[in-house]
């Protein structure tokens, strides 16, 4: 199994991470993703704008869980600092956030009302409707793990084609 160095894969976060200071120029270590991206067609595609990169799976290779790379670019203390973000596509993403407020909304809906009825004196049956709601965020919360599983070798992919053109020379960043 690969690892990443520094780049969490912990239980809880959905979404990897990772920060990296490189003592090349942006607009060098742009022209080597260009370059990363035009000669791995086949594998990745790419789009770079100013000092912002995000890179996919080729559109016949996706599907639903596929992840996406979104760089980015700054100078600090005439080094680049990379960013990086390993994610869904941004609309699976907002249909997951979506789910998990309306859940909520849901479940803090149904409390209100069951609690304000056990004060009234009145049978509270709605209550029962709440564990569900929770049972719902439980199976969102395991669909989002099992995506991320299932796009994880075409995360490696990206990275592994990635790292010896923009994150060679690159240390990991510490902002402590």
């Amino acid at each position: 199994m690969r690892i990443f160095v520094n780049m969490s894969l912990e239980f809880l976060e959905i979404r990897p991470r990772f920060k990296k200071q490189s003592p090349d120029g942006i607009d060098s270590l742009l022209e080597k993703l260009q370059h990363a991206i035009q000669t791995n067609e086949a594998q990745i595609m790419g789009k770079i704008t100013h000092h912002h990169a995000t890179i996919n799976i080729p559109i016949d290779q996706q599907h639903f869980w596929s992840p996406q790379l979104t760089l980015s670019f700054e100078t600090i203390d005439d080094k680049t600092l990379i960013r990086g973000l390993y994610g869904p596509n941004p609309n699976v993403w907002l249909l997951f956030m979506f789910m998990y407020f309306f859940m909520g909304f849901v479940a803090l809906i149904l409390l209100v009302i069951g609690i304000s009825r056990l004060n009234l004196g009145l049978t509270a049956y709605v209550l029962w409707a709440v564990p569900f709601v929770f049972g719902g965020i439980f199976v969102l919360r395991f669909a989002g793990k099992t995506g991320r599983k299932l796009g994880h070798e075409q995360m490696y992919q990206i990275h592994d084609i990635i790292k010896p053109a923009v994150l060679s020379n690159a240390v990991d960043y510490q902002d402590w």
